[in-house]
């Protein structure tokens, strides 16, 4: 009876973690987890072996025993294998040990490459939409026969400047898709139909704060862009992507491909498209979770999949490809 119960006690230590390892790293884990269980969109994510596979690697000894720098970037570099985008952990540290070491960047910038082609490069979408505001004016509607939008590696951000750079590139309405909450995965349990995307509100605030009083009151909504007569402009325009080209880029890249108002060159891009918040861990960390699913009007979903190019061509080389190949 004995040999049964060492037998037993043992087999259920092999089966637990750890807990003597690191306390603090896995009361680490046990909030985030606990955060993303409360918050993610859709519950079911939760529920595919890759994420409980993952789940299970963060509270294994050798990621316990890793030093806080190593365990941030296995996490965030183990979180890309996971079924959906948008989840992620910084540490208030090492984030500011980053910046000073890759120093600031501009959000985005302009500058003509010939009398004929302008050339704007946009980093992020981090920002409200006066930045874009401005690019836009300085580049004007009919100065320059073509437009490069360099969009590889920006990760995306809110959705304020690319309304605004969809509306300098066309006057037609654009239907930029719907937005699913928590809320409708909750009460449904399934993704948006073509019958319940009509019965669905839309947006009418296209600012940051406009979308997440959405989130916040809506199970679900619609982005459509209204059509307009305000100047456009005019000449050939070309956007550049790779896997690097994320978030608020794909729904935006998508649209300007279907509706053949760009050209893509390079490559697909990072089927990252879903909407975070960020929540407070501690005072150290906090962590990045998806709040909301995103569906196209055509019903597809673009996160873990992405936006394959007009034009494939290696990334690094798209920029040259477009100057020597597309324009004459």
């Amino acid at each position: 009876m004995k040999t049964i119960l060492l037998l037993m006690i043992s087999t259920c230590t092999l089966l637990s973690p750890d807990r003597s390892v690191n306390p603090e790293r896995e009361a680490l884990l046990d909030k985030v987890f606990e955060l993303l269980e409360e918050n993610v969109a859709n519950p079911a994510w939760l529920e595919s072996d890759t994420f409980k596979a993952f789940k299970q690697e963060m509270y294994s000894k050798e990621v316990l025993s890793m030093t806080d720098e190593d365990f941030l970037n296995h996490f965030r570099t183990r979180r890309f294998d996971l079924n959906f985008s948008h989840f992620d952990l910084h540490s208030t540290t090492f984030r500011k040990k980053l910046k000073v070491e890759q120093g600031e960047q501009a959000v985005m910038s302009w500058k003509p490459l010939n009398e004929q082609v302008a050339y704007l490069n946009v980093n992020t979408f981090v920002t409200d939409g006066s930045p874009m505001e401005e690019m836009i004016s300085e580049i004007g509607t009919d100065h320059y026969k073509h437009l490069i939008i360099d969009l590889r590696n920006n990760g995306g951000g809110s959705l304020d400047a690319p309304v605004i750079l969809g509306r300098f590139l066309t006057q037609q309405p654009i239907d930029a898709g719907v937005y699913l909450t928590r809320s409708w995965f909750l009460n449904r349990g399934r993704s948006a139909t073509a019958e319940d995307v009509q019965k669905m509100p839309f947006l009418q605030d296209f600012t940051y704060q406009g979308i997440g009083k959405m989130f916040a009151e809506q199970e679900a909504f619609r982005m459509v862009l209204p059509p307009h007569q305000q100047p456009i402009y005019k000449g050939k325009v070309f956007v550049l992507v790779n896997e690097n080209t994320a978030s608020a880029c794909e729904p935006l890249i998508d649209l300007l491909k279907k509706e053949g108002i760009a050209t893509l060159v390079g490559s697909s891009s990072a089927g990252a498209m879903l909407s975070g918040k960020w929540f407070q861990v501690n005072e150290n960390y906090k962590v990045f979770i998806p709040i909301s699913d995103y569906q196209t009007a055509d019903g597809d979903r673009l996160d873990k999949k992405g936006v394959q190019p007009d034009i494939k061509v290696d990334p690094n080389q798209a920029l040259d490809y477009v100057l020597s190949e597309l324009i004459n």
